[in-house]
């Protein structure tokens, strides 16, 4: 049976639809017996719909702006 680490290490894949079968049935084992797996994978997949939901307009200001306070550093450091 797989163990809680290898649980962690292969969500991603899980979710992805990218296990084979044999893993799949593992992994879903797993998950019918351990209750703290079963809410790390509903975790997981609740922050993943709320990052999907997030409007990608946001990400790009944040990088305009991460932009331009490292352009300010950089010309801060060099008047020093």
């Amino acid at each position: 049976m797989l163990k809680c680490r290898e649980i962690e290490q292969m969500a991603s894949d899980y979710l992805n639809k990218d296990l084979s079968f044999q893993q799949r049935m593992a992994f879903k084992m797993h998950l019918f017996l351990c209750h703290n797996c079963r809410n790390y994978i509903r975790q997981l997949k609740t922050t993943i719909s709320s990052v999907q939901l997030m409007p990608a307009k946001q990400s790009v200001v944040i990088d305009d702006k991460v932009k331009d306070l490292a352009k300010q550093l950089r010309e801060h450091a060099s008047k020093q």
